[in-house]
């Protein structure tokens, strides 16, 4: 009789852990993009990404810093 209500028991414990697992799963599924997200870019020069708002624009690429940014538009203007 009581390895029957230790399994019952187990399958409870089991059944108790996979129900809050899934709620978790659920409520991480539900989150939408709040409106503070923004795009991330990859740096012309070393394809770090970061987001677009410190990023570096010049002609259509973008840059992590202005040394990466001068170093691509230097191999730009002598290719």
């Amino acid at each position: 009789m009581a390895k029957i209500i230790l399994v019952v028991l187990g399958l409870l414990i089991v059944y108790w852990i996979l129900k809050s697992y899934r709620r978790r799963v659920d409520q991480a599924g539900d989150s939408t993009p709040s409106a503070g997200t923004e795009t991330m870019v990859p740096c012309a020069r070393c394809g770090v990404h970061l987001p677009r708002s410190e990023s570096i624009a010049s002609q259509g690429r973008f840059y992590c810093s202005a040394e990466h940014q001068r170093a691509g538009e230097a191999e730009r203007g002598a290719g």
